[in-house]
């Protein structure tokens, strides 16, 4: 087998529940080693998010997959100095604190810069290091409705949304791991590390920034459609008798296909339709339009969808999440694949889940199981020097899963 991407990177990640445990888990995927250090006893907040099984989060097994855990209480000056001992055999230091918090440890970026000068150090909040938010806490919901997002989410005259997955956490995860791969091509190249700042806010402005561009014209166009689009239709939510599909046509072609289709061949020409401008003008009146013909057309969504594909007009199913774990195309395209939970969740020993970010043809993604609390307690501590007697009276004063009661195992 080749070379891992990242194999040869250690990162010590620091960061809870979703956002920055992204960033980590996306490192393990291409072979980077990654020590996932949280306090004994419960271990960091995301090993209690549902759904639960056999008392371990099924979401700890997704996003801390491939990683090593070190359980140790940073309050306690010995467990400060195992982690302050790990500093100089990191590459990357990955957080997703309040600014401050790592500080307090000294193990903020200029105090490890000062023991480790070509660290990569990354933080992930939600406000960004400076201005009058930082002190404010923050979550993913609160980045969606301050970068603007909710407010153009939702039916026309309905309230605000929220996206129905989180939006922030996922993408400031992914942002994360981005800035993190830049900074380490650059200390590639420089033997140079640097400070990556990563803000769930600044992520979402970012991807909005399509929607706040549509309102430097005179009429404000980001504004809420539910299900269609303010400058393309149609391009959106569609009803057949037995279901909801989705369907765009918004290119000048394939519009005179679905024209064609139909049986509309005068919509091409007319003013009020012909040009993708025409349509979004008036879509309060063609959408209806189109959901008659739909539903007085075809027996269903099978019909209108096979008829729609042979017109080559792009459409399909509104799938919930038990029809993509289903589609068995998603698995023959190499997107879906079990992967397995931990020692201990008999019930649920495996659960279907997707495969890498993207496709690479020699360095793949590869997905290891997410580790038991301090699992690899005993490896980094003697890796650091520590004989089995104080590794022992250690554990006695950092309690974490016993291997004895799951079973042993490496990743």
């Amino acid at each position: 087998m080749s070379k891992k991407a990242l194999e040869g990177i250690r990162v010590l990640d620091f960061t809870t529940m979703a956002a920055g445990p992204t960033a980590g888990a996306m490192m393990a995927d291409y072979g980077a080693e990654v020590i996932k250090i949280e306090r004994p006893v419960r271990g960091e907040d995301g090993r209690k998010f549902p759904p639960m099984v056999d008392g371990e989060s099924l979401s700890h097994c997704w996003f801390n997959r491939g990683k090593k855990s070190l359980a140790v209480d940073l309050t306690d000056p010995e467990g400060l100095e195992v982690v302050k001992k790990l500093l100089p055999t990191a590459n990357v230091i990955l957080e997703n604190f309040r600014p401050g918090t790592m500080k307090k440890y000294g193990l903020d970026y200029e105090s490890v810069r000062a023991v480790k000068k070509d660290i990569v150090y990354a933080s992930l909040t939600t406000f960004g290091q400076t201005g009058k938010y930082v002190s404010k806490p923050g979550y993913d919901i609160i980045a969606q409705a301050m970068s603007g997002i909710m407010s153009v989410t939702g039916e026309a005259d309905g309230a605000p949304q929220k996206s129905g997955f989180p939006l922030g956490d996922l993408l400031g995860g992914l942002n994360m791991f981005t800035g993190v791969m830049t900074a380490l091509y650059h200390w590639r190249d420089t033997g140079e590390g640097q400070y990556v700042d990563i803000s769930l806010l600044r992520t979402l402005i970012y991807i909005n920034t399509p929607l706040i561009h549509c309102n430097l014209g005179p009429e404000r166009m980001s504004k809420r459609q539910g299900n269609h689009h303010p400058t393309m239709c149609p391009y959106g939510v569609f009803h057949c008798k037995d279901g909801d599909i989705v369907m765009a046509a918004a290119g000048k072609r394939i519009w005179e296909s679905l024209c064609d289709l139909m049986g509309r061949p005068e919509w091409k020409e007319d003013p009020e339709y012909a040009e993708v401008s025409d349509r979004a003008r008036n879509q309060m009146t063609l959408i209806p339009l189109i959901n008659k013909w739909l539903t007085d057309a075809y027996g269903g969504q099978d019909e209108a969808l096979k008829a729609l594909d042979a017109a080559g007009v792009p459409c399909c199913r509104v799938y919930n999440e038990y029809q993509v774990w289903s589609d068995e195309e998603f698995r023959l395209n190499g997107w879906l694949q079990e992967q397995p939970t931990m020692p201990g969740m008999d019930s649920k020993p495996s659960f279907i889940t997707r495969t890498g970010n993207c496709g690479m043809s020699e360095t793949p993604a590869e997905f290891r199981r997410a580790p038991l609390l301090g699992e690899q307690n005993e490896e980094i501590l003697r890796e650091l020097g520590y004989s089995s007697e104080k590794i022992a009276q250690l554990e006695q004063r950092w309690p974490h899963q016993s291997l004895d009661r799951h079973g042993k195992g490496g990743l």
